[in-house]
């Protein structure tokens, strides 16, 4: 852990679209530079079909990112990037984002997943690095404690199946992208999460050479837990389960901290409508944390969670109780200057 800011702070985050772009926002005042680490093995939705499109990685994550990250998310380009189309006579393309078709064209034109994705952040002028963790157009699989076999993502977060034992890729050896184990190399705080436990946060971890930088990075390796379960992924998992499942994954003396969020402020209401949709609130309790601290990872405790007034409707995606930026921002700062 660092002591000072005698020199700029390095940030890597490490995730899905929505919880990178939190912390990404959250950090903004703490770390010169921030990167943002995408994971790309979704199928579902306009996703899937893009990549059918052009034989890439998955897009979807990396545009919600990057308009999040955008100088001016607000601006016209910006927005047109999330437009969807609507195409009732051409299903393939109803509920199309404009911004996957962008970058399925500039993956064609440049032959170069990594390229297309560098050509839209320079294009929002993007306040931080926004990386593919992959540039190889990879499946996720699974294989479920009751033996069966997920072969695409979307089949790997099905509802009402067994729960995954493991997570496989194919191809089995394909790499990180170099940019991101430059960024692991030099970072002095590494985040994993918020995010889908095994189809974004554990999907990333697959690809060859990124455990290997997250051991041998000088970094503070920090998970941040999920605020809630989510269904057909975590359904019975507690804070502990998550944090015990990444440790198993990532070898001892590699993950350094666990963040996990206990709040008062959420309304009743609120975290009711999410329960009936099996999203269940995780609160860990002093029982939980000591099981973490002697699995050799630290417990830190903070009220993270964002308030709303209500369940959040999004499209053709389930919403979680979602981080605050701003709460995440300082946890991380407290962090990254040796203090707890």
């Amino acid at each position: 852990m660092h002591d000072d800011t005698s020199r700029p702070l390095k940030l890597v985050v490490i995730g899905g679209g929505g919880g990178v772009s939190q912390v990404l926002l959250g950090a903004q005042a703490t770390f010169a530079e921030r990167t943002g680490v995408i994971a790309v093995t979704d199928t579902g939705r306009s996703t899937g079909t893009a990549r059918a499109l052009a034989a890439m990685p998955a897009p979807g994550d990396l545009r919600n990112t990057l308009v999040a990250l955008a100088r001016d998310p607000d601006a016209p380009l910006a927005r047109l990037l999330q437009h969807r189309f609507s195409a009732t006579t051409l299903p393939a393309l109803d509920g199309m984002a404009f911004g996957n078709l962008l970058i399925a064209a500039l993956t064609q034109m440049t032959g170069d997943f990594g390229t297309a994705i560098a050509t839209v952040s320079e294009l929002l002028d993007c306040t931080a690095h926004i990386l593919p963790v992959s540039t190889v157009n990879a499946q996720l699989g699974a294989e479920r404690e009751d033996g069966s076999v997920a072969s695409d993502e979307l089949a790997v977060r099905a509802l009402h199946m067994a729960p995954l034992r493991r997570l496989t890729l194919s191809p089995p050896d394909a790499p990180a992208h170099p940019a991101v184990l430059a960024a692991l190399a030099t970072a002095d705080v590494v985040t994993l999460g918020p995010g889908s436990f095994f189809t974004s946060v554990m999907a990333a971890l697959l690809f060859s050479g990124l455990v290997t930088a997250l051991r041998q990075t000088p970094a503070t390796v920090v998970f941040i837990v999920n605020t809630t379960t989510q269904p057909g992924q975590t359904d019975s998992f507690t804070s502990f389960e998550h944090v015990r499942r990444l440790v198993e994954f990532l070898g001892p003396d590699t993950l350094d901290v666990a963040l996990l969020s206990r709040s008062d402020r959420l309304l009743p209401d609120v975290v009711a409508q999410y329960a009936a949709d099996g999203l269940h609130l995780l609160h860990p309790g002093d029982d939980e944390l000591a099981a973490i601290a002697a699995l050799g990872v630290t417990p830190l405790v903070r009220d993270l969670t964002e308030v709303t007034a209500s369940k959040r409707t999004l499209w053709n995606k389930q919403d979680t109780i979602r981080h605050d930026p701003v709460r995440l921002g300082l946890a991380l700062r407290e962090l990254a200057l040796g203090r707890e």
